[in-house]
Formats: C-alpha cells, sequence, structure tokens
C-alpha cells in the first residue's frame, strides 16, 4: 500500500526478525536489474482514460523486468493485475483509508490505484510511476514468500507489528527504486525529476499522518535511493537493519 503523504511519528525499538525467509530470501541473488526500456504513455491532467493507459503499460513493463530478474535464479513469476477504482471504497477485505492511492490484494495477485484528483491533477512527476512500482513490489513480496512470511511472523504487540509493516512498506519502496533505476535512462526524462519525487517521498512520512506503518520521510527517501542507485534487490533487505533506519 502507498499513500499520498503517509502517517505519524514512529517509535524506535529493537526488534529482531529471525524468519530465514524474510532475512535470506533469493530475491538478494538475483544480481542487479538489467536496464530495461519502458516508454511512458502520454497523460495529462485529470484524464482518467490516458491514466490507465499509463499504468497498463507501466504494469507490462513491471512484468517484464522482474520476470527477467527472477529467471536469473531460477524462479517464475504470474504476472500481476491492474485494477482502477475511482473513489474510495472497501477492497481486499479492508477499509480503503483517506490517504491511500493504491493497495495490493495478496488474494488476487494484483492492486487496485485510486484514480482521484490527488493523483490526476498534476500526474507529470514521476509520482505515479513509483506508486505503480511500489505496489509492484508488493506484488515481489508476495512471489518470494516474503509477504506471507511477514503475515505470519509473531509479533509481541502493536509497537513491534508497527515496525515489521514499516520494514515490509519500505522494502516495497526500495523494490520500486530498483525498477525506476533500471527503466529511467529510457524514460528521457531530466535527473530533476528524480530530485523532485524524492522530495515528494520525504514529504509524505508517517510524521505527517496518524499512523506508523510506512516510515518517516526521510527513511521513506533513503530506501528508495538505495534501490534506485543499486538496482539491486539485495539492497532491500530492510529486515536485517537497525531500528532507526525502518522507523
Amino acid at each position: 500500500m502507498l499513500i499520498h503523504l503517509a502517517l505519524a511519528l514512529s517509535v524506535t525499538t529493537a526488534h529482531p526478525v529471525y524468519d530465514q525467509t524474510l532475512v535470506k530470501n533469493p530475491l538478494y541473488r538475483t544480481g542487479k536489474m538489467a536496464k530495461v526500456k519502458c516508454r511512458e504513455k502520454p497523460i495529462s491532467s485529470m484524464n482518467r482514460p490516458q491514466a490507465r493507459k499509463y499504468i497498463e503499460a507501466l504494469n507490462d513493463c513491471l512484468n517484464k523486468a522482474w520476470r527477467a530478474q527472477l529467471k536469473k535464479v531460477g524462479l517464475p513469476l504470474t504476472n500481476s493485475g491492474v485494477g482502477f477504482i475511482n473513489s474510495r471504497k472497501d477492497h481486499c477485505g479492508s477499509k480503503w483509508e483517506a490517504s491511500v492511492a493504491g493497495q495490493y490484494c495478496y488474494r488476487n495477485f494484483g492492486y487496485v490505484i485510486l484514480l482521484d484528483r490527488n493523483l490526476l491533477e498534476y500526474p507529470h512527476s514521476l509520482f505515479i510511476f513509483h506508486l505503480v512500482g511500489h505496489e509492484y513490489g508488493h506484488h515481489i513480496q508476495k512471489t518470494m514468500g516474503l509477504l506471507d512470511a511477514f503475515n505470519h511472523y509473531p509479533t509481541s504487540g502493536k509497537r513491534e507489528t508497527q515496525e515489521q509493516t514499516r520494514r515490509l512498506e519500505l522494502q516495497a519502496t526500495c523494490l520500486s527504486g530498483v525498477f525506476m533505476g533500471s527503466a529511467f535512462a529510457s524514460l528521457g526524462r531530466p535527473a530533476s525529476d528524480v530530485a523532485e519525487l524524492k522530495e515528494i517521498i520525504r514529504s509524505s512520512g508517517d510524521e505527517y499522518w496518524k499512523g506508523h506503518d510506512h516510515g518517516k520521510g526521510k527513511n521513506q527517501q533513503t530506501w528508495f535511493t538505495r534501490g534506485f542507485e543499486s538496482r539491486d534487490p539485495k539492497s532491500c533487505n530492510t529486515w536485517t537493519s537497525e531500528p532507526g533506519k525502518v522507523a
């Protein structure tokens, strides 16, 4: 799940993770993602049909890039589907919160994007690209068993649950960076667009909202940057990071 501007101040507490599926997943052995060509479809303000075509084309590109990535270690990938809603509604058995822009449903192997004014009024930044990459990151987590391991991981209480949820979400943010770093040269965009996106991500931290499950803005920005610069899922192992980096 990725939010427009995110959630409230996180508490830093040490809750080490021991599940081997999380800390030593085969995903971390896939190496640097090859550069991919991913041309963006045209998209203008408040144009839902264009937005759907833009996101569907991007999803196709993500399917292709991640299939090739997992094939390097002999792992298959089921394509992720993508759906759209124009206003908030319950999805995948949970309430669609006001700050949420996209949501992955592990039951359906796909995600849904909310095509509302917040997303479509200024569609020319890389935020939509990142949003889709983040939700697809959850698809990779599901494919690799990370999401199931997270869902079944025992926690000692609310604070630990929140910390492990941030690890999950920050990993998806990092995986979005991996893909964007691999595709960026093909987009024909200036580096200033990435700088702009980083500022958007930084301003989307938990400190701005009433929650503790996506991470502080500086940590979201840091994990995205790690993925973008390395293009390697190994750099996205949030499960072994010290608590302050996933606060």
